[in-house]
């Protein structure tokens, strides 16, 4: 069944998790501060109301005809109705219920206090939320004496105000050191999980060709393993193709022998003017052992290629000798196609860092494929010439030319452009292509010259060499370690 989530970030899940915690601890950590400051409020407003009731209790008196009085002067009065924005409400009863002094429906406590004791309880009154305290007053010295009830309430809006205010202090500040939290954590994160960008670069930086181990110094504990196994992979990968490599060499090397007997034989056959009933035969003969002959050095000349780019030592080598070499060879072959081959050397800083066999390999099948595809009476152009950091080698021709939607392909190994046209086995270009990147250069490929006679507008194939003003005295071998 596929995962219908698809992938899940890492750093997200990180960063979910831990804001999770943080609004869980930001949470208690509120209700613990709630939960403090209404207590310290209620404990300091508590106690200044028992005092008040405390000063009540000692203004009551029991008259001759035992009545229960309380004389509080005018001023006094005043000053208990007074509370800057609260309201006080003051009830003053006996034990049989007989209000005395102040609001007789003001509630009382669900089980009065005992003599001499308080009671402190929320209520309601005038649909308002109160705290009250009853005081029990014994009307006399007797034990079993009647308790008068002093009772004192107050609405709660300083006390909220209170609460909110201390939680605001307490809490503000949290909500800060959260927010700084979040900050060293998102920068934690991200340093924690550089490693892991970093191999990500780093494979993604790398050729396809590369199968060298990933270097492993800076690698966290908690990733070795996987980059253990990952290099293990590339060891194992790196030792099959050896041994496919290995096999195309041996069956190249092993066929090219009888393949070259087979294309003697049938040019041997036709030159001896051979039945017309054979003709045919012998003609499909020779073009498929000549097609063969062709695709067997090619996969030679791959094989030698990988295997020397795996042990590859950069030497300055002169790309003037390069070219002049591999002209020479090819001065015949065009010659006989009546195509003009033309060089131009266009500077004298002609050396780069590289291997002489491999560079003269990828010139080679650069000039075959530019002879192989151009008509007669075309142009080959050679051309070397410097501009600032790069010795720039290009092989321009008048031949059929490359569509532009296969300029991407034609690198690739076995792709054709017209499997009918030539005896190529589309692993010439693909040659070329690796030696260049071997050599850390750059190869483009644009539309070439015009044919004089077809029109027709060739191929032009241009590698970008790094240049030196002056070479490295020891220079050191390629990085890239390949099968």
């Amino acid at each position: 069944m596929p995962n219908m989530t698809g992938p899940r970030s890492l750093k997200n899940q990180l960063r979910l998790w831990l804001l999770l915690t943080m609004l869980l601890v930001l949470g208690v950590s509120a209700v613990l501060s709630y939960s403090r400051a209404l207590l310290y409020a209620t404990q300091a407003y508590d106690q200044a109301l028992l005092r008040t009731v405390l000063a009540l209790a000692d203004e009551v008196v029991i008259d001759a005809n035992n009545e229960v009085k309380i004389e509080i002067p005018e001023v006094a009065s005043h000053l208990l109705s007074y509370n800057e924005g609260d309201r006080i409400y003051i009830r003053i009863s006996t034990a049989q219920g007989k209000l005395v002094f102040g609001e007789a429906q003001l509630p009382l406590p669900p089980k009065p206090p005992a003599g001499n004791q308080q009671v402190y309880y929320n209520s309601r009154y005038q649909n308002e939320a109160i705290r009250a305290v009853t005081f029990g007053l014994p009307e006399s010295k007797s034990i079993n004496a009647p308790n008068i009830l002093i009772t004192m309430a107050e609405t709660t809006g300083k006390r909220d105000a209170m609460v909110a205010e201390m939680v605001e202090e307490m809490v503000l500040p949290q909500v800060l050191m959260m927010i700084l939290a979040a900050i060293v954590i998102e920068l934690g994160i991200h340093f924690a999980l550089k490693p892991m960008q970093d191999l990500r670069q780093s494979l993604h930086q790398r050729s396809h060709r590369d199968l060298s181990p990933l270097d492993t110094t800076s690698t966290p504990l908690e990733l070795q393993p996987m980059v253990d196994a990952m290099n293990a992979l590339l060891s194992r990968v790196k030792a099959g193709l050896q041994q496919q490599q290995q096999f195309i060499a041996d069956a190249s090397h092993q066929l090219r022998t009888p393949i070259a007997g087979l294309q003697t034989q049938a040019e041997l056959a036709l030159r001896s003017q051979p039945p017309a009933a054979l003709q045919e035969p012998l003609d499909y003969m020779l073009r498929s052992t000549t097609r063969l002959s062709h695709l067997i050095q090619r996969l030679l000349s791959m094989a030698r290629t990988d295997a020397a780019s795996s042990q590859l030592e950069l030497q300055p080598v002169s790309l003037t000798s390069v070219i002049y070499e591999q002209c020479a060879r090819w001065v015949g072959p065009a010659s006989d196609k009546q195509l003009e081959l033309e060089v131009l050397i266009e500077t004298q800083q002609d050396t780069i860092l590289g291997d002489a066999l491999m560079l003269s390999e990828m010139l080679n099948n650069l000039l075959e494929n530019a002879i192989q595809y151009t008509p007669a009476l075309g142009l080959i152009e050679i051309r070397l010439w410097r501009t600032g950091q790069q010795l720039q080698l290009q092989v321009s021709d008048s031949g059929v030319g490359i569509p532009a939607d296969q300029t991407a392909l034609i690198f690739e190994r076995f792709h054709r452009l017209d499997p009918n046209q030539g005896n190529g086995c589309g692993l010439g270009l693909a040659i070329v292509a690796e030696i260049a990147e071997h050599h850390n250069a750059n190869i483009t490929v644009l539309p070439g010259l015009t044919h004089p006679t077809t029109q027709h507008i060739g191929s032009r194939f241009t590698v970008k060499f790094q240049a030196y003003d002056r070479l490295p005295e020891n220079p050191r071998p390629s990085s890239i370690d390949t099968v």
